[in-house]
Formats: structure tokens, C-alpha cells, sequence
């Protein structure tokens, strides 16, 4: 074992993460799209999850303006996009439309779903607290909506089908998909 100096390098050891592309509006309306892997479920009844967010984060001014968003699922074949949704945002270019991605409309939410995701979870603020430099967004599952070829009869994700890439760090994704169930 070795000792690691900088404690803030304690989120390389928690890889890889599930990266998520969150889609947000602004009070305008204007869609944006950010890459996370900071995300997680908080809650079963009433379903809620939980994405972590930069204070600085075009995103986490439109989730506190609009309150809603939406977490995508992407697949092995969006990865591509994910370094442009991943980049600072420029008021003048769209990341949705430099990035190349197609939308549809959410059923519940404002921000639009992404085409091509195994999933989409249409969520609405339920609570923001600040931690340190991030903010935790939790937000009320409201709409889900999956490609039926990318979950199985019980709506667990196909990952051997959709592949979702894997955050490591920085710019490094995995996708080691065997699935094994334990006993």
C-alpha cells in the first residue's frame, strides 16, 4: 500500500462512475448539455437521485433558475459527444448542436431528452446544499423513459447492450461490460 498525499485525488479511486449527460434549460429556454459521473440514486419512495455540480457550472445556474433536468443514459455509441458536452460553456455556441446531438421533448420536464440514450430520467429540484466546492443537486424522478432494446423485462439497463461509458478521470472512460450474477 501507498500513501496518497493529495486527499482531494480520493475520486480516482471511486472509478469508474456511470457518466450521465444532464440536460438543463436556462430562463430563456435555451437547452444546454453537461457530461457528469458525479450521480447517484437518493431514494427508492419517492424515487431521487442526486448529481453533484460545480458552482461555476453553466448547468448549476439553470437547474437554480428552472428547476428541472433531465439525466441522460447515454451509449457506447454517443461517447464521441461526450467530450463536447463536457467542455465550458460559450454563450454563443450551442453544445447541443456543436456536439451533433438529437433531442426530443421530455414527457414532463422542460429540457429535452437526448435521442440515442438508453434512458432518460426526467427529474425536478427538490433540494441544492453546498459541500465544499460542489453543489448537491437532488432532484424528484417525474418521467423515465427507456429504449426498449437497452433494459431488460424488470427495466434494468442492458448494459451489455447500451455500454454506457464508464468515467475514470479526466478524459479516461472504460467499458468492461460482463455481467455476473452473484450468489
Amino acid at each position: 500500500m501507498r500513501d496518497i498525499a493529495d486527499l482531494r485525488e480520493f475520486y480516482k479511486m471511486m472509478s469508474p462512475r456511470l457518466t450521465t449527460l444532464v440536460t438543463t434549460m436556462d430562463a430563456r429556454g435555451i437547452a444546454d448539455v453537461a457530461t457528469y459521473s458525479f450521480v447517484s440514486p437518493v431514494s427508492f419512495d419517492p424515487p431521487m437521485l442526486m448529481l453533484s455540480v460545480g458552482i461555476n457550472k453553466h448547468s448549476y445556474w439553470n437547474l437554480m433558475s428552472k428547476k428541472e433536468f433531465v439525466v441522460n443514459i447515454p451509449t457506447e455509441a454517443m461517447s464521441p459527444k461526450l467530450m463536447v458536452a463536457g467542455e465550458p460553456f460559450d454563450p454563443h455556441i450551442s453544445k447541443l448542436e456543436r456536439g451533433g446531438f438529437e433531442t426530443f421533448s421530455s414527457r414532463v420536464v422542460g429540457p429535452p431528452s437526448l435521442a440515442g440514450s438508453a434512458a432518460c430520467i426526467e427529474c425536478y429540484l427538490e433540494d441544492a446544499k453546498k459541500y465544499g466546492d460542489h453543489v448537491i443537486i437532488v432532484g424528484k424522478v417525474v418521467a423515465i423513459t427507456a429504449d426498449e432494446g437497452m433494459v431488460d423485462e424488470e427495466n434494468r439497463l442492458r448494459v451489455d447492450k447500451a455500454r454506457p461509458p464508464l468515467h475514470i478521470t479526466e478524459n479516461r472512460f472504460a467499458f468492461p461490460y460482463v455481467e455476473k450474477k452473484m450468489e
